[in-house]
Parts: C-alpha cells; structure tokens; sequence
C-alpha cells in the first residue's frame, strides 16, 4: 500500500551545516494495516511521515502510494492524490471560527465536493463514527482535547480516505483519553480497511496499537518487528529505544544521593550512556527535528 524506498529529506542550515532529517529511509506498509513509527525526539519520524503524502517534499527517493510515485506527480494530480490520504495532527488544527460540523465540510470542500447538502451528509457521517454528533453546533474552544482530537479524525474520515497518517496524535492527552482515541483508530482500521501510519513516543501506543514496528534513530530506520513479538518471551530488540518497549517504564533515583556520590561506575561508562538511551525522559531532553 505504502512503499517508501531510499527516502532522504535534508533541510539547508541558516548558516550552518545542512540537516538530514531523514536519511535513507526504505519501508513498506502492507493494505489495512497498522504501522507504529517509534523514536526518541530529534529522530525524524514526523518528517518521515510528512513525506508519505508530500507535505514535506523528500530530497531524494520514491513515495509510491497505492502504486502511485507521488513525487512525480503534478501539483494538480498530487492534490487530488491526497484526497486518499487523511492527517491527524498533534495539535488537532481546527479553524477556531467554525463549528464542529464546518470544520468536517471543509475538508470535503477542498476535495471539490460541490454539493452542500452532500458535504452535510458525509460530515454527520464521519462525526457519528467518533460518538460526537452532539456537538456539530458547537466551536473548538468549548470542547476538550479528546474531542478535538476525535473531531480531527471525523475530519480526516470525511473523504473516505486509503490512508489515515497521524502525527502524535495522543501526546496532549490524558491515559483515559489517549485509550478512546486509539480505539477510534482501531475501529476505523478494522471497520473500513484502512491503512494506518501513527508517528509516536509514547511506548504503551505502540504495543496497544500497531501491527508493525519501525524504530527511527538519527533520520535512520534501525530496526523493525511485528508488534505482537512484544509479548514472545524471549523477543530482545537490536536498540535500545526497542528494549525500552520491553521495560516497565520510566524508573528513577529516589534515594538522594547525588551523581557526585555515586561510585565511579555509576556516573560514566556504556552502562551509564545505556541507560539514558533507555529511558526517553531523560535522554529526549533536546530539540531538534521530531
């Protein structure tokens, strides 16, 4: 369904030295399926994904979509391409001055549907598919996050998409929030076949989730398994982010002692370095390219 091969985007540095945010990248993503795309911060999976429906132009590589090479394609043929592409974003990008209802239409409207009443029809469709057509009249400030999220999947859904990539979609949300969004997903992906791409740190959303896993590292993809090897006893990822699938999560030092007190081993060494690896908190601290 979705086949990227060598895959490259570079970004020219102000000044500086050019960005790779995505170096070589082949993957594919088979019809109907859920593909996770894990990574620390600064990894390159948000660009990554940008590149599968051109938002973010790649360098260098092909973007073949339901066996069509985007990055040949005209502005006018790669606009109706997208159509079959619907986006989740992580801070949702709803238009504040326009109700629930409007925000759905208007993705149906820049997909040349005409028809008023024929937007109407397929904007209640999709916001019934998310439990929210109790708030068609109402504008995004009077609604939580788990509603706005569920808004931008009803709007994403709107076109009958192929494909449905989403960025993040789960990372401003409460644990309660995050598993009714996800089931959303889940449903759409099972009721209607389409193929899912979800861009995320949040380890518990992978294992919840994806059918496949690819773990970005530098703009690189270093490894990639079935989700459900997760749970084989005996299954050890090649990196450390993989492992990190397998821990119990975020540990801390709650002893009070200071790196200063620690003993030599403790506050230097590959175990040392390992161990921020492992653990996102620490080791995402830094900017960069998501």
């Amino acid at each position: 369904m979705i086949s990227l091969s060598h895959v490259s985007t570079t970004f020219a540095g102000r000044g500086k030295e050019p960005l790779t945010a995505v170096d070589d990248v082949s993957l594919h993503v088979p019809r109907g399926s859920i593909q996770g795309i894990i990574g620390f911060s600064g990894a390159g999976k948000s660009t990554l994904l940008r590149n599968i429906n051109l938002l973010e132009r790649p360098t260098s590589g092909e973007v073949r979509v339901a066996g069509t090479e985007l990055t040949s394609l005209d502005d006018a043929a790669l606009r109706k391409a997208r159509h079959q592409m619907g986006m989740i974003f992580q801070g949702f990008n709803l238009v504040n001055n326009l109700t629930v209802a409007q925000n759905v239409e208007l993705s149906l409207k820049f997909a040349g549907v005409r028809d008023r009443r024929e937007r109407l029809r397929r904007a209640a469709e999709a916001l019934e598919i998310v439990d929210i057509t109790d708030k068609t009249a109402v504008y995004p400030a009077q609604l939580s996050g788990g509603q706005k999220q569920r808004v931008a999947i009803a709007r994403a859904l709107a076109t009958k998409p192929e494909v449905l990539l989403c960025d993040e979609p789960t990372s401003a949300l409460d644990p309660f929030t995050t598993a009714t969004v996800l089931q959303y997903l889940a449903d759409v992906n099972r009721e209607f076949g389409i193929t899912v791409v979800i861009v995320t740190h949040e380890m518990d959303v992978i294992k919840a989730l994806a059918d496949n896993v690819a773990v970005m590292e530098d703009g690189r993809v270093v490894e990639e398994f079935p989700a459900q090897e997760l749970t084989r006893e005996g299954f050890n990822p090649r990196t450390s982010i993989g492992r990190y699938l397998l821990s119990d999560g975020i540990t801390l030092d709650r002893t009070g002692r200071s790196r200063t007190d620690l003993p030599a081993q403790d506050r230097s060494g590959p175990e040392d370095s390992e161990s921020v690896q492992q653990n996102p908190t620490l080791a995402g601290a830094a900017g960069g390219v998501r």
